[in-house]
């Protein structure tokens, strides 16, 4: 259990960032020995702010960070804060990325459409977890792409991907991104089946996306679902520039 103050502190802080208030620290000081931060974030490719980013990244802090919707614009931002990379921009919405504070392998997961990344964090590298652990980057289509027809089918084959990648892997699995999907949807409740919610677990259950960056958060469609972990706590920041607001997550492995 959390020290009280500190669960004060971080309710107040999930509250404040939910209506898009700027980024708050948000302190690892009471999160156990075994835990990791990843951070999730669509960008929303040229839109997103290089410099407000940069902010985002210092103050969360972040171990791992996924991001969808990579522009060449914020490249160098995320390969100065983050010495271990595997970074594949795109000037359109197909750009995705994964980074961390230490060095990690990384696998291709072959998704149709929009390719998930695989970053394998071991002993050697990380000594503080306890066994290898997996942080997988997902972008699903757009489920209201027209014809709906074909975007069921694209999100299906992609669904299936991740689910035959959950099924087999022995690692201690975190999968994170921009799903698309709200809790209503049967990509969500499909991942919903396999691995736990982390914000569902840690009781912070807040929306992520905003209608072109303008409203206040409308869905929660970013998720951070974990298998053989938990979520100690979750909460979202503004990334200026982004229509969804960032996902981040402490996780624990004890």
């Amino acid at each position: 259990m959390l020290p009280q103050g500190t669960a004060i502190f971080q309710v107040r802080g999930a509250c404040r960032l939910a209506i898009g208030v700027g980024p708050v620290r948000v302190s690892l000081a009471a999160v156990t020995p075994d835990s990791l931060r990843v951070m999730t974030a669509n960008l929303w490719s040229w839109h997103c702010e290089p410099s407000g980013l940069a902010d985002v990244l210092r103050d969360q802090d972040p171990d791992v960070l996924a991001v969808q919707e990579l522009h060449w614009g914020c490249v160098e931002v995320i390969k100065h804060h983050f010495p271990h990379n595997h970074l594949d921009p795109h000037h359109e919405t197909l750009g995705t990325g994964i980074a961390a504070r230490r060095a990690f392998a990384v696998e291709r997961l072959p998704v149709t459409y929009r390719g998930g990344w695989i970053a394998k964090l071991d002993s050697a590298a990380w000594p503080h977890l306890p066994s290898p652990i997996e942080v997988v980057n997902v972008h699903f289509a757009n489920p209201v792409g027209w014809p709906w027809t074909n975007s069921y089918r694209v999100r299906r084959r992609q669904l299936d991907v991740v689910a035959a990648h959950i099924s087999s892997t022995r690692s201690r699995t975190v999968v994170v991104g921009d799903f698309n999907a709200s809790p209503a949807w049967p990509v969500y409740r499909e991942m919903a089946r396999r691995m736990t919610d982390s914000a569902v677990e840690a009781g912070t259950v807040l929306r992520t996306w905003r209608f072109r960056g303008m409203t206040p958060p409308l869905l929660r469609i970013d998720h951070a679902f974990v298998k053989d972990a938990r979520g100690v706590r979750t909460w979202t920041v503004e990334v200026p520039g982004a229509d969804h607001l960032a996902l981040v997550a402490d996780i624990a492995f004890s």
